[in-house]
């Protein structure tokens, strides 16, 4: 009978077997399975990616959370690279023989602009999908270029391009129909509203200002409405018109917060302005969608230097992030925990942990 137990107890059923190990406390298989959390903490960037200060442009845009891209000239031509933060691991994206001016993405990182300069009066302008592919490309006469991607359809943008004499034309170009209307409005500095609407400060060419009012504008019927007046800068992004407006010629100012779909007030943020020769200079500024948060470079009342402010259009509430800092490029990472900065944007900003520090070290 003992034998026949000891049998039988030898025999119990795996899957019971590994229920009775799960309510048995387990320090060691704790500790494993929470070994991937903890790695994930302590992530760190690889930093200082080392370029010849000769070959080094710039760095342009993000790529995803983890990686950006940025461009070295050489004898052959220019050539763009991606980096990893973490992984340390760069590689060509796209070769040109003209010189790369400049790249930027589209809202949801699908499609990347680069504009090559074949010569001094010459643009070109190529379409790329995230593989580094060409999906369209076209040529026109420029001097100097502007364009700014729609955020609502991601295929589209309007570019403007000027002559030596800064005379201009506009485009819209629409990548996935391989379309290109000509002058579809006759403003060279636009910004979305919608598929079929657009804003911009309407300046008066003959009695020049230091602000404009600022218009909505239907593309498909032409008609104009006016939004606000004494504006000096708008910028929109996807849920959030905003604009920079100034309250007396002393430099108090305010941003300004509209609804994106019905331009309605949500919020105001009082800022400061520098006053230049002829106008006002515009502080660097960024939106972070996923948090809510309006990231700008603030002036302090003495105006001889610069903060990082972040501000919550939600809840109105404002935040020095970095004191003392120039006011320089920036560009936020998709989910807004980092940001390219600088002349270059060759450094990167860690927004929680409220740091700066070099991405490429040149030697």
């Amino acid at each position: 009978m003992l034998l026949i137990e000891l049998l039988l107890s030898g025999c119990i059923p795996s899957h019971q077997q590994e229920n009775s190990q799960e309510l048995q406390p387990n320090k060691e298989r704790i500790i494993s399975e929470k070994e991937p959390e903890n790695q994930l903490n302590e992530k760190n960037m690889k930093l200082q990616l080392k370029v010849k200060e000769e070959l080094f442009h710039s760095v342009t845009d993000w790529l995803d959370d983890e990686t950006v891209f940025y461009i070295i000239n050489n004898a052959e031509g220019s050539e763009i690279h991606t980096y990893n933060l973490y992984t340390g691991e760069s590689q060509i994206f796209y070769k040109s023989d003209a010189p790369i001016v400049q790249m930027e993405a589209n809202e949801d990182k699908s499609l990347f602009l680069v504009h090559t300069s074949p010569s001094s009066y010459e643009a070109e302008l190529l379409f790329l999908n995230r593989d580094g592919d060409i999906q369209y490309q076209t040529k026109l006469e420029s001097f100097e270029l502007s364009f700014t991607w729609n955020q609502f359809n991601h295929h589209q943008l309007i570019v403007t391009s000027f002559k030596e004499d800064w005379s201009y034309q506009t485009q819209l170009i629409d990548i996935q129909h391989r379309q290109i209307i000509e002058n579809p409005i006759d403003i060279p500095f636009i910004q979305w509203v919608s598929n079929q609407k657009v804003s911009y400060l309407k300046w008066d060419q003959e009695e020049p200002s230091l602000t404009a009012p600022l218009y909505l504008h239907n593309l498909e019927d032409q008609s104009e409405t006016m939004i606000s007046e004494n504006v000096v800068a708008n910028t929109n992004f996807k849920n959030l018109l905003t604009t920079i407006e100034l309250i007396d010629e002393t430099g108090t100012a305010v941003v300004r917060f509209y609804d994106i779909e019905d331009q309605k007030r949500i919020a105001e943020m009082p800022t400061r302005l520098v006053a230049l020769y002829s106008d006002w200079s515009i502080p660097y500024h960024d939106f972070n969608s996923t948090d809510n948060l309006y990231y700008m470079f603030e002036v302090n009342e003495e105006k001889n230097d610069y903060s990082l402010v972040s501000f919550s259009p939600k809840t109105s509430e404002k935040m020095i992030v970095i004191e003392s800092i120039e006011n320089f490029p920036i560009k936020l990472s998709p989910n807004g925990e980092f940001a390219l900065y600088g002349p270059r944007l060759e450094k990167i900003i860690d927004l929680k942990n409220k740091t700066i520090k070099e991405l490429i070290s040149l030697n």
